[in-house]
Order: C-alpha cells, then structure tokens, then sequence
C-alpha cells in the first residue's frame, strides 16, 4: 500500500470513532448543570439515558423536554435555550 492511502485511511477510521453517536443536543445537559440546574443526566429533560438525535420522537421526553419543546415551538427558535429553565412551572429537581 502507498503511504497516503494508508494515512488516509487511518484518518477516516479514526474520524470515525472519534465522532460517535449523534446524541440529541448533548450540549445543554452540560448548559443546564453550568446554570445550577441539578440534571445528571439526559433524563432530566428525556425518558431515555442516551437519547439519539437520528432517532428523536418526542414521545420519549420527560414533561420538562416536552414543555421546553412548545417553548422552542412557541418562540419558532431553531433550538432550546437553557434560559427557559427559569420559566418552567414544574419542580426544578431530576
């Protein structure tokens, strides 16, 4: 093998596995923990551990991710905002 193709794919392959699952809006659980909000994990919004974002329905949120869903609905926002937390009418805790 030349050592450009090897390079080459040897770069793909660890592209690969450091990209991983897509997981739906990883991001804001470490939002919501950075703001004060006790959520350990994605079920603090979710009704699944790791929720994938190829696989979404909103079916399988918790009553907080589908309140901030109408929120993001309500707004037409392009994603959720953690500032939202603040308005959300039910209990703060997981």
């Amino acid at each position: 093998m030349q050592p450009t193709r090897v390079v080459t794919i040897s770069l793909l392959l660890v592209g690969g596995v450091l990209a991983g699952p897509a997981f739906a809006e990883k991001d804001l659980l470490k939002l919501a923990k950075e703001a004060g909000y006790p959520a350990t994990n994605c079920q603090y919004c979710h009704t699944t551990k790791l929720p994938k974002k190829d696989t979404f329905k909103r079916e399988e949120l918790a009553e907080r991710g589908k309140w901030l869903a109408a929120e993001k609905d309500k707004q037409k926002a392009k994603t959720v905002s953690i500032d939202w937390l603040k308005e959300y009418p039910g209990k703060k805790e997981q």
